[in-house]
């Protein structure tokens, strides 16, 4: 498999910033994981804290919490979420993996000409 393919691959499917560290680009590697991973990070933190309040409230509400109660008020929160932050993060998160891919396979093709030119066989 080309060193393009795979470097994509990685940062495609395995996590955005692989594909460069694969490729000896560690700088850009870990800042592109670190922006995709924080952005995750926020996400993961919102939900819990919303997640947290809406057990609260329900607690308050009633004595007894069963599961489908959780599940009902869960999926009626999720639909009438209306924070302005999570378009902007998911955005964040999308073009990260987009430019990592892309940036992957971009540093792997030009290395691979590289060694074609210089020839070098792997």
């Amino acid at each position: 498999m080309k060193i393009s393919v795979k470097a994509a691959l990685l940062s495609g499917l395995a996590f955005p910033g692989a594909g460069q560290i694969y490729l000896k680009r560690f700088r850009r590697g870990v800042t592109i994981t670190i922006l995709a991973s924080s952005g995750i990070g926020v996400i993961v933190w919102m939900a819990t804290v919303r997640a947290l309040s809406v057990l609260k409230r329900m607690q308050n509400q009633l004595d007894q919490v069963d599961m489908a109660t959780i599940s009902n008020v869960a999926l009626a929160a999720s639909a009438n979420h209306t924070s302005i932050y999570y378009k902007p993060i998911l955005l964040l998160i999308v073009c990260c993996w987009l430019f990592s891919v892309i940036d992957a396979y971009r540093i792997g093709k030009t290395r691979e000409s590289l060694e074609k030119t210089q020839g070098i066989v792997r």
